[in-house]
């Protein structure tokens, strides 16, 4: 049985369009998706390996979402996470697989707060040679010619 991670990032900001002092403004302030996306690709390898040890029930669906807010220095101020169908006990494991891991994340500093809500699919499948396959995604859609993309 082999699991495939898919992964995205769905960017928040913590504060209201009204305090950012206006679109151009808005990098120096809060982190961007794709900033979070490169900070946090040598954390995903952590994060697959701590679902995996710890969604063992049948039940558990392949699907984990965490919810971060990234302090002003890069660290993690408040960490949260839903995984649906896995029960309470294995939770309990996941829940400090992953906060232990998060003490080391560390993002770009800024002058305020980012959230941020990363969501992972693991998919499970018995197929012989199936995945993971190399694919393209992007919140603004692949590039013509890349994998994924409109040729």
């Amino acid at each position: 049985m082999r699991w495939m991670l898919v992964t995205s990032i769905a960017l928040t900001l913590a504060r209201p369009p009204d305090v950012w002092g206006g679109p151009d403004k808005l990098d120096t302030l809060t982190l961007t998706a794709k900033e979070i996306t490169a900070a946090f690709t040598p954390y995903q390898p952590g994060v697959r390996t701590c679902y995996l040890a710890n969604a063992k029930n049948k039940e558990a669906t392949g699907e984990l979402r965490l919810e971060l807010v990234i302090h002003r220095d890069g660290s993690i101020f408040r960490f949260g996470f839903m995984a649906p169908g896995v029960n309470k006990r294995w939770q309990a494991r996941l829940d400090a697989c992953l906060r232990e891991r998060s003490r080391s994340w560390s993002f770009p500093v800024r002058r305020g707060f980012t959230s941020a809500v990363l969501p992972f699919v693991f998919l499970k499948t018995n197929a012989p040679n199936a995945g993971p396959y190399e694919s393209c995604w992007d919140a603004r859609g692949c590039p013509p010619g890349k994998l994924g993309g409109t040729p």
